[in-house]
């Protein structure tokens, strides 16, 4: 081998060295890769070094004690955030290589205050509009608006009920559309709906008056989130749609966001030492008001609520933004979003994982889609991008009866171990809103299923023994292998492929396929059903975007569990309690009108009773019935256990310290971690 040669060839491998180092950084976070459970710390961090009430010093010690931290530290959602945040998270994450540092940024919008210099005027959503019917002089100060419609106005609104809206005012094109390279930012003032007519304070977020011809001019409400806090101002959502305006560069609002975070997280950027993001909040599908007024994504004046000719064009420049910005900051970065709801993103592969803001979802304190929050886990942590991370915000609220504004209610210690539990059985991580008492000398608390009671251990259950297990399934399967000859709808059609049965639609201008399948047999209260699907993806929408499917009982169908389902197999689980007749018929609907296919479907007259085995422990769930007793000595022979020794301020009946053995009995919706004696 020539010196050349050899040379080029260390070359390429200290590339590649280079490259597994980066890429492994992410894979050997604790929180990624360690112990169970795995937990950090989440807004807290960012509150408490934004108070400057203590030094770096006491907030390091704070936020080091689990596995990393999670918060704001830019302000395009709450003003006064970068300082000192930037520089306490960039100090701690030097400080502490193995810990995670995660940015929190709001995904769907903006406050206009916030570095919005690249941004022009038709990269922001707005409401369909009014024509201005009057000419407007390019003047300082207040400017009274004679509109087409008044209507599409609105004053006292926002979170808090005390905001006027953002308008856009522009000039219109020869074809009568919005123009918004000629435009002038304004805040509205008042309404007059009698006269028509807008008062709007002049020249507002960076831009300056400018006159308007009547006829020729257009207003529209941008469409706005928040504000989130008192001290916060209305957010204006970016417009994804992949019709959206570009501006005079050719950039759509997508390119532009994407540039502005990547150059953050870029080497000597503001965020280099940061371990990526999370998107607070990306939708799918943009929310529209019904009535008069709608967004507008492809601004041409008229409500389109993000379709447009049928296709989610908002949910597909979603998608591509993801894209967009994993190509920009490349596989070493965590780019996350939320997923708990059925309005959120789908950028199944492009995502290292999720946000369940609240589980199952953020006001469902009984937990009763506890089939639907598993499915959704279990299916990220399966399409996500590697290295996969989802985690679990402990949180709820439900709205106040006076304010209707949300409050954290109070819960008994069952329900925060079984949301806890939830985490360690489908492999996520857990941070928390709900925060328990802190114990002397701490300012923030930490619940002792996350770090062994006050033997202050964190990853303590160790690596898992295995997947979570469904005690259902340790049942007799009361359906047999004809059973899914029993599938049937009036617009579908339905053929054995295999192993499977294909359901595709009768009729081409169907919008979703719906089916039962019918005679399921019930044997008491309990019904746990199991299947197996995938399904070929929805025309004109990208690969990576996954097809919803719910499943209810056709008696209920109101009462209803999610699931995803995509080009590959993907096993979901569905439970059905107070059941009072000797078999059900259960109903799903798939959306789109592509083939789907079902196999290896299982049914079983059981509780959806969970646990699973880890190095150093147990963990088990109960979330329906009244009671359930688990036999030790069946799911773990020949080991020995014993409880948590809690904290004085956590729930000392439960986590005891005691040993414990043969059958243990867990009340409704409830969980128990304990601890393997060697």
């Amino acid at each position: 081998m020539s010196i050349r040669s050899a040379l080029l060839l260390s070359l390429v491998l200290l590339s590649c060295g280079v490259c597994a180092g980066k890429s492994g950084k992410l894979e050997s976070l604790p929180v990624i890769s360690g112990g169970y459970p795995r937990a950090f710390f989440f807004r807290s961090s960012e509150s408490l070094a934004a108070s400057r009430h203590v030094t770096y010093e006491q907030w390091d010690k704070e936020m080091s004690r689990l596995m990393g931290i999670e918060g704001k530290v830019l302000e395009e959602e709450i003003p006064g955030r970068s300082k000192p945040n930037i520089e306490f998270f960039t100090r701690f994450k030097k400080a502490h290589p193995e810990q995670l540092v995660l940015l929190h940024f709001n995904g769907n919008a903006r406050d206009p205050r916030f570095q919005t210099g690249e941004f022009f005027a038709g990269h922001w959503l707005y409401f369909n509009g009014a024509k201005i019917l009057a000419d407007i002089p390019a003047q300082e100060g207040e400017t009274e608006i004679r509109v087409s419609d008044a209507r599409l106005f609105r004053t006292k609104m926002g979170r808090y009920r005390d905001k006027n809206e953002d308008v856009g005012l522009c000039t219109l094109d020869a074809q009568g559309r919005p123009n918004w390279n000629e435009s002038e930012q304004v805040q509205l003032v008042s309404v007059d709906l009698r006269a028509n007519t807008i008062r709007v304070r002049r020249g507002q977020f960076g831009t300056r008056p400018r006159a308007f011809a009547a006829g020729k001019a257009y207003a529209a409400a941008h469409v706005t989130e928040g504000p989130w806090g008192n001290a916060s101002n209305l957010l204006w959502f970016y417009n994804y749609s992949t019709k959206s305006p570009r501006d005079p560069k050719g950039r759509s609002c997508a390119e532009v966001l994407v540039n502005d975070l990547a150059r953050r997280f870029a080497p000597g950027g503001e965020l280099a030492d940061f371990d990526g993001l999370e998107f607070d909040v990306l939708h799918h599908q943009v929310t529209s008001p019904k009535g008069e007024r709608g967004v507008d994504s492809d601004a041409d004046g008229k409500a389109d609520r993000g379709i447009i000719d049928g296709i989610n064009q908002y949910g597909i420049g979603v998608v591509e933004f993801c894209r967009s910005l994993r190509a920009k900051m490349g596989p070493d970065k965590i780019i996350q979003a939320d997923g708990m709801g059925l309005g959120n993103q789908r950028a199944f592969g492009i995502l290292n994982g999720i946000e369940s803001e609240g589980f199952p979802q953020l006001r469902d304190l009984e937990i009763k889609d506890w089939s639907g929050g598993l499915n959704r886990h279990f299916f990220w942590d399966q399409n996500a991008y590697p290295p996969v991370f989802n985690y679990i915000n402990h949180k709820f609220n439900e709205p106040d009866p006076k304010t209707k504004l949300p409050v954290t209610p109070k819960l008994p210690f069952s329900k925060h171990r079984l949301v806890m539990a939830a985490a360690v059985l489908t492999n996520a991580a857990l941070c928390y809103s709900f925060t328990p008492e802190p114990e002397p000398g701490e300012r923030i608390g930490i619940w002792d299923e996350l770090r062994m009671g006050k033997e202050h251990k964190t990853g303590w259950l160790g690596k898992p023994l295995g997947p979570a297990v469904h005690m259902a399934e340790r049942q007799r399967n009361m359906l047999d292998g004809a059973s899914l000859k029993r599938i049937q709808g009036p617009d579908v059609r339905v053929a054995a492929d295999g192993k499977a049965m294909k359901i595709s639609a009768a009729k081409a201008e169907t919008s979703e396929l719906r089916f039962r399948l019918t005679g399921v047999p019930v044997n008491g209260p309990d019904l746990f059903v199991k299947l197996i699907s995938r399904a070929q993806p929805m025309r004109n929408y990208p690969r990576e975007v996954a097809r919803m499917m719910q499943v209810s009982l056709a008696s209920s169908p109101d009462d209803s569990f999610m699931t995803w389902v995509n080009a590959k197999d993907f096993t979901s689980g569905f439970y059905f309690s107070n059941l009072k007749s000797a078999t059900v018929d259960l109903e799903f609907v798939i959306e789109g009108s592509e083939p789907v296919w079902i196999e290896g479907i299982s049914a079983y007259a059981h509780p959806d009773a969970m646990y699973r085995q880890f190095e150093n422990g147990l963990v088990l769930a109960n979330p329906p019935p009244p009671f359930y007793a688990f036999d030790l000595a069946k799911i773990a022979p020949g080991m020995k256990f014993r409880r948590l020794t809690a904290s004085p301020a956590q729930d000392t009946a439960v986590n005891n310290g005691t040993p414990v053995s043969g059958s243990v009995q867990l009340g409704e919706k409830d969980a128990l971690f304990l601890v393997r004696e060697k």
